[in-house]
């Protein structure tokens, strides 16, 4: 079987998104796993040479790197990709935008489909984006690769993919997070490199922007607050699309200004411990096709909470404590709770270090293998 893995998000070193780290993780995996059942080869194609540099690393497990200095889109209509790569059963790419047209079958990972139920909460030009590549690929594309079974539905229902084309695959998560609340010297020391107070914190992290609703989590810890919490709140991430709401609500609520330490963006190997050493992770999100920071904090023995919005219940399972993203009142007793519930905190890493067990990217390079293999059965 040859599979050709379409990689221009490999290529990318900064401003890591979801999609880009599900493809950063699972395609070494893949390479690792599987090149004794397949022919693995990636196609790139961009200007900038910068870019380039990030690919070397994939250069001796890939069988072929077909790279062309030109935009993608320009390719596209000089003819079918296999111009461009040679013949291949089975192109696979990361997500629902795709120009090329070829004679291989396509598989296409869609990860959620927040685009048509909240748009208000991503730019424009996502919206544009994702909603044309989305209705192109649904009658073209022969099989799509799920990240969970919330998107799936989705999938299905939105755009009439037939369910026997479909196969629900959830991501893995880095060996870093396993049982990292256990590395205590680790967790002092970043810490102390971030220059956090000894007072316990609850912590969010990833890109902070409209759709993660931070805003609600700052309006609960202020009220947690008011009550007499004893921990800190800590931000972990980069400044995105409208976060400039995020400091509207810190500048309403002055007693958050010296109880909410904001990180801004966080060095990869830092993550882990940052989040190990934490009471909770809180992810308020308005929706998640997935939920990756759920299952590295779980891993991490970190307990989770979390609102009921998109795949996070599926993700997350009877591990978490739940709210939904309007309910500022339920995620301040649960912060309150926490807080002072050691019983609560022990039961919940209990149960989110085995819900843990259930994910990885061996896993998910295997599966994502087994739907290659589902694709070449199905009829043209």
């Amino acid at each position: 079987m040859k599979v050709l893995l379409e990689g221009h998000r490999l290529a990318r070193t900064t401003n890591y998104g979801g999609i880009d780290s599900y493809w950063h993780n699972l395609v070494p995996e893949l390479l690792k796993e599987h090149t004794a059942d397949a022919e693995f080869s990636l196609f790139t194609a961009f200007l900038n040479p910068k870019h380039f540099k990030a690919l070397k690393q994939f250069a001796p497990l890939a069988s072929n790197m077909h790279h062309w200095w030109a935009s993608p889109d320009f390719l596209a209509r000089l003819g079918k990709l296999e111009f461009f790569t040679g013949d291949h059963d089975i192109v696979h790419a990361p997500e629902p935008i795709f120009n090329f047209r070829t004679s291989g079958k396509l598989v296409v990972t869609a990860h959620d489909l927040m685009y048509l139920h909240h748009p208000q909460y991503l730019k424009n030009e996502w919206v544009r984006n994702l909603v044309k590549g989305t209705e192109g690929l649904a009658n073209r594309a022969d099989y799509w690769i799920c990240n969970s079974e919330h998107t799936r539905q989705d999938l299905v229902k939105h755009y009439s993919i037939p369910r026997g084309r479909t196969q629900v695959v959830h991501m893995g998560l880095s060996e870093s997070f396993r049982n990292a609340y256990q590395n205590a010297e680790s967790i002092a020391a970043v810490k102390q490199q971030l220059q956090l107070a000894e007072r316990q914190y609850f912590l969010f992290i990833g890109s902070v922007e409209a759709k993660k609703n931070v805003e609600l989590l700052l309006r609960a810890f202020g009220m947690a607050l008011g009550a007499g919490l004893n921990a800190d709140l800590v931000i972990g991430g980069r400044a995105g699309w409208k976060s400039e709401l995020v400091q509207e609500v810190v500048e309403e609520l002055p007693q958050l200004k010296e109880r909410v330490k904001f990180l801004g963006f966080v060095d990869q190997q830092n993550i882990a411990p940052l989040v190990a050493g934490a009471r909770a992770l809180v992810l308020p999100s308005r929706y998640e096709g997935f939920g990756m920071p759920v299952v590295e904090a779980m891993a991490a023995g970190t307990p989770v909470l979390c609102s009921n919005r998109g795949a996070l219940p599926e993700i997350a399972g009877s591990a978490a404590q739940f709210f939904d993203a309007d309910d500022v009142e339920k995620l301040k007793s649960l912060i309150e709770q926490l807080d002072a519930d050691d019983g609560m905190f022990d039961k919940m890493r209990q149960d989110g270090l085995a819900r843990a067990q259930n994910f990885s990217w061996k896993k998910c390079a295997d599966e994502t293998f087994s739907a290659y293999r589902e694709t070449i059965a199905l009829d043209s």
